[in-house]
């Protein structure tokens, strides 16, 4: 019976930790929120997002799919306090056709667990979505930024890539020579 009784608590102490205590718009995240915040897209922003988009650059096919996790359990960075929080989440998976071999030279469109994504929305901001992609293997990041277009059509623009620490990269001279699969320039997605 002791033992129950101890497990029991155990639980209810851990069930109570990771509540949600109040609901804010997605946009609204600050460190002032109290403890369980749950940053909900009350206005369906990611919804548009949600889905698979295609476009066709330098004989290679981009196909893009976005998934939208909600009330996924976060933690502050660097806090031993316990503090956290809940949020809304839009992420992302990338297959690339070389089109003049029928060759698939990128593809981790079956990945379903949320720690496998390597596309990781951000922000919405002046009418675009930013995005970062981190290549596991080589722990270098890039952005992407989509604005809307027509109704079922993106943008994929402003591609930059970059390092966040300088000893990241080391095993590139020249952070374009790091192999990627992502375009460097333009392109129009259209919504499947």
């Amino acid at each position: 019976m002791k033992h129950v009784l101890k497990y029991s608590l155990i639980f209810i102490a851990l069930s109570c930790k990771s509540q949600v205590t109040s609901i804010a718009p997605l946009n609204g995240l600050s460190f002032e929120n109290p403890n369980g915040t749950y940053f909900k897209d009350l206005n369906n922003e990611l919804d548009y997002y949600v889905g698979k988009w295609e476009g066709t650059l330098n004989n290679k096919k981009y196909i893009f799919e976005f998934v939208k996790f909600t009330q996924h359990l976060r933690s502050y960075d660097g806090t031993t306090n316990g503090s956290y929080y809940y949020e809304d989440e839009i992420l992302g998976k990338l297959k690339v056709i070389d089109l003049l071999t029928n060759q698939v030279l990128y593809d981790n469109l079956n990945v379903t667990n949320y720690d496998d994504y390597l596309i990781l929305g951000l922000a919405k901001k002046n009418g675009m979505f930013s995005f970062l992609y981190q290549d596991k293997a080589e722990k270098c990041y890039l952005h992407l930024r989509r604005i809307n277009g027509q109704p079922n059509q993106l943008t994929y623009c402003y591609f930059t890539l970059q390092s966040y620490r300088d000893n990241e990269c080391l095993n590139y001279q020249n952070i374009y020579d790091i192999p990627i699969f992502l375009p460097k320039t333009d392109l129009i997605l259209t919504k499947q």
